[in-house]
């Protein structure tokens, strides 16, 4: 075996090796049969995590050790593990949303109800029933018009599946395409921010009080 065949096979095993140490199947849709019309986000679809800034902000607010030389090493190895195993998925249908994100081979599914989607859905309505007939429209308006009782929009987040050690709970908005979750994360409170930008999905997530900034998952389409 000559050398740059060993190096070869050495630098395979570092990719293949950690990949399927933490493969873990994705769950299947939460929407699977969705026949509501929704809004439209870039944001939706499967994404596979391509790399992390700043992880030791994280690091901080959830499991800091006294150790330096533990702290040091986590850093290290945990983005480099995530980058080659975690996907993220973004599902909608109608006013609903759903997250699955994993950590390893342990899975988060979430979903929770949001106003946005609603709104631009009923938007589109009404220009649709402006070109076809202004009286109509007017009737409509007046309808809208009078005094109902809004149904309440429960925005916290549901846990269709969770791992028993974390604890977390979470408020979920839409706005101008970017889902925000206000939460707490193992008895700390956090910010989650999800956006899209030029062409990655990134995932701003930072602690209140935190001295570090926000770590920043940054991904790309899954193929």
């Amino acid at each position: 075996m000559t050398r740059w065949t060993l190096l070869f096979l050495v630098a395979l095993l570092c990719v293949l090796v950690p990949r399927y140490a933490t493969y873990s199947p994705l769950p299947e849709d939460v929407f699977i049969d969705c026949a509501v019309e929704s809004s439209e986000t870039k944001l939706l679809g499967l994404w596979e995590l391509d790399r992390i800034n700043n992880y030791e902000a994280l690091q901080e607010g959830l499991t800091a050790s006294d150790s330096a030389i533990l702290n040091f090493l986590t850093v290290r190895a945990y983005p480099f593990l995530l980058e080659r195993s975690q996907l993220y998925r973004i599902e909608q249908c109608g006013n609903q949303f759903a997250l699955t994100v994993n950590f390893f081979r342990a899975w988060l599914v979430t979903s929770a109800e949001v106003e946005e989607s609603s709104i631009k859905v009923a938007l589109k309505d009404f220009q649709e029933e402006l070109k076809e007939s202004f009286a109509e429209v007017l009737t409509d308006v007046k309808d809208a018009l009078s005094i109902e009782e809004k149904p309440v929009i429960d925005k916290q987040l549901k846990f269709l599946v969770k791992p028993n050690d974390l604890e977390v709970s979470g408020e979920l908005t839409f706005a101008n395409n970017e889902l925000k979750i206000y939460g707490s994360l193992n008895g700390k409170n956090y910010k989650e921010r999800i956006y899209y930008d030029a062409g990655e999905l990134i995932r701003e997530l930072s602690f209140t009080g935190s001295q570090l900034g926000s770590t920043d998952f940054i991904y790309r389409r899954y193929p």
